[in-house]
């Protein structure tokens, strides 16, 4: 669940900020499998949610409104909860999140679901997971098409032994940057990790141009400047991770993808909530 606070004015450290608080379905995979969803794709969705009031309601948008196929474990842990503070710009300024309850989507319940992943070419994971749960997936399915979020600079380092399985990475610079451990022009951070096995990486910079590793060769899609966001930045970067997974499906080159991801992420600054009801609205790049 995203816990999304706007302040009015200017932020004020160690101060209490009159501003706006909304609440609305939240969580990284989750907000890229509505995106794909409403996109058109079907979903076989393995995560952790909780039987608290609210992870029903997940649940009930999940399966019945997005048509996703649900696989969880049984637990007894709340739904995981994402708090954000965005100054008077709608940027964000600082987070916190809640994810105990990943600690069940582990191993052994991969296990459980093993010949069902092993019947698609493409699985798409984020850092989130556990350390066991990685090394689970990444040693079954050496064959498959691996897509990777970054999720976050301290999180992102877990894909580390893994990188020459990963067939695409889409991480932001600063987790590029902890991935690699170094601090190095994005165009040697991204050589630095094709050199380490990675077939195809995206890397964003907020408002910046976008830079890529496609069959070897680094370029780069340039970002028109937004002048003002209406909504709010939170699922931009899901929505350009979803937008990718759908082109690169449709047998688009990366380039179109990443043009396409870009679209939706714009979109997504449009609306207060992590997903834009209306992406599949604007799936006319075909």
């Amino acid at each position: 669940m995203d816990y999304i606070a706007t302040s009015t004015a200017p932020l004020i450290m160690k101060s209490s900020n009159i501003g706006k608080v909304r609440i609305s379905f939240g969580g990284v995979m989750r907000n890229v499998v509505e995106n794909l969803a409403r996109l058109g794709n079907e979903c076989y969705f393995l995560t952790a949610i909780g039987s608290d009031a609210y992870g029903k309601k997940m649940r009930n948008e999940l399966e019945k409104t997005l048509k996703v196929h649900l696989l969880m474990p049984k637990t007894n842990k709340k739904t995981s909860s994402y708090l954000c503070i965005n100054d008077s710009n709608n940027d964000m300024a600082v987070a916190l999140n809640d994810m105990e309850i990943m600690d069940d989507l582990n191993a052994k319940f991969l296990k459980t679901n093993k010949n069902l992943i092993d019947s698609f070419e493409k699985i798409v994971i984020d850092s989130n997971l556990s350390e066991e749960a990685l090394a689970f997936l990444f040693k079954n399915f050496k064959d498959k098409k691996i897509y990777c979020e970054g999720i976050s600079a301290e999180k992102v380092i877990k894909y580390r032994p893994y990188l020459k399985n990963i067939y695409l990475l889409k991480c932001n610079f600063y987790e590029a940057s902890a991935l690699i451990n170094k601090n190095l022009p994005i165009k040697e951070i991204i050589e630095e990790i094709k050199n380490n096995g990675v077939k195809n990486c995206v890397i964003t910079q907020g408002a910046e141009d976008v830079f890529y590793l496609d069959n070897g060769q680094i370029s780069s899609y340039k970002v028109n400047k937004i002048s003002k966001i209406n909504g709010n930045t939170t699922g931009c970067g899901d929505a350009m991770f979803a937008g990718i997974i759908d082109s690169l499906l449709d047998n688009k080159s990366l380039k179109e993808a990443i043009e396409f991801g870009n679209k939706l992420s714009v979109l997504t600054l449009e609306t207060t909530s992590a997903v834009n009801k209306f992406v599949g609205k604007v799936k006319n790049y075909k």
